[in-house]
């Protein structure tokens, strides 16, 4: 749903002709789920889902009954002319339908097979189904992110999904890179769990140690003052941290505490972190006067780590930063309309990505991929399409 199309949203967007293999008898969530569809007006057109355009732009859609004989050896046709098979499902589903990584090889001996399961192929979970809440919870990061152990709060929105999807493109691409050196294709079993353990970092060194490490909320474990604060407006935010010394006195003029300035008690982090609740109380008191940006520009202004926190609408419609950049593209879909995607977040210098077509409509490209992919001719596609193969 989010960590295979994330992943292969990364290749298509510097290039890649990524084809999305759709099926009417395993349907897409982020197509047909109404909950999933995350877009304005009614949620029953599988073309028009905003999860699903978000993720699958500069792609091919084909539409495959892949419970079928038929649809299968059609699938087959695509691998043995494909350089890279992605798929996102558990780990037994592909060797179910007969296209574990070994019978890929025999269709095509230089292919690179990139499985996404939440567990791996190996090991003893491999066998267990999981989403990237529960990705986020084995690996610790659930209960990372909280006010303390008994206050946890979690992520949302697949974390690990996205997690996954980036180490996925960088994966694909080294594996590209290794095939055109030695001539060999390769399974990448890319477990998703691993793929957040490794983005755990230190926290995961510590709990190597028997440190177990607890939440500790918005502040850190080496800069002080260091967290959101509240400012003018319903539910308005600002991030701030103090790097060192400095920082620190010019957090004290433009706050108006400068009786702390040269005080022995908040000369070192460590010593701010002890008495963290007067220093936050005397920062939100100054923030809670001034909009969020007023008190982000006034702090970068005097060097200060500082940041608005901002919603989805913040980002798209008054971010300074994205919009100077021209971050947002519009790009017009035949159901969905013209609406703003979110831009290429890892340019290359030479040829940067772009945004070339909006997502595919449902199986809209399925005759094309056949004819000018596998060279069907029109009387086999029109079979296929009598046949219920294609749909």
């Amino acid at each position: 749903m989010l960590a295979g199309p994330y992943g292969t949203r990364i290749l298509a967007d510097h290039g890649a002709d990524v084809i999305k293999v759709e099926s009417i008898g395993r349907p897409d969530p982020t197509r047909f789920a109404p909950f999933m569809h995350l877009s304005r007006g009614p949620h029953d057109n599988p073309n028009t889902s905003g999860y699903f355009n978000d993720v699958n732009r500069n792609k091919r859609s084909i539409t495959l009954d892949t419970r079928s004989a038929e649809g299968l050896s059609v699938l087959r046709d695509l691998i043995r002319n494909s350089d890279v098979v992605v798929e996102n499902f558990s780990s037994s589903v592909m060797d179910k339908m007969g296209l574990g990584y070994e019978q890929l090889r025999e269709l095509n001996p230089d292919i690179i097979y990139v499985s996404m399961s939440g567990m791996g192929h190996t090991g003893p979970r491999k066998d267990w189904v999981s989403y990237a809440d529960i990705v986020s919870a084995s690996t610790g990061l659930t209960a990372l992110t909280g006010w303390n152990a008994d206050d946890v709060v979690g992520v949302i929105y697949g974390h690990g999904d996205i997690v996954a999807g980036l180490q996925a493109g960088v994966a694909m691409l080294a594996a590209l890179d290794y095939r055109d050196r030695t001539g060999r294709g390769q399974h990448v079993d890319l477990s998703q769990l691993e793929a957040m353990a490794a983005h755990m970092g230190t926290s995961v060194l510590r709990a190597a140690r028997s440190q177990s490490p607890d939440p500790i909320g918005n502040s850190h474990h080496e800069l002080a003052p260091h967290g959101v604060y509240p400012c003018l407006g319903s539910d308005r935010w600002c991030s701030i941290a103090v790097r060192d010394t400095t920082e620190w006195n010019a957090l004290c003029r433009i706050i108006e505490a400068e009786k702390w300035i040269g005080n022995p008690d908040f000369a070192s982090a460590e010593s701010r972190q002890a008495d963290h609740e007067r220093i936050d109380d005397a920062i939100a008191d100054w923030t809670r006067t001034l909009s969020p940006e007023t008190v982000m520009e006034r702090l970068q202004s005097a060097g200060i780590a500082a940041g608005t926190v901002q919603d989805g609408r913040d980002l798209v419609e008054s971010d300074p930063h994205l919009r100077a950049r021209s971050f947002y593209s519009a790009q017009e879909h035949p159901l969905a309309g013209t609406f703003l995607h979110e831009g290429i977040p890892v340019r290359r210098n030479s040829e940067p990505g772009s945004i070339r077509r909006a997502a595919p409509v449902l199986g809209a490209d399925t005759d094309d991929v056949l004819e000018s992919v596998l060279g069907y001719s029109d009387e086999l596609i029109a079979g296929l399409r009598d046949q219920s193969i294609l749909s």
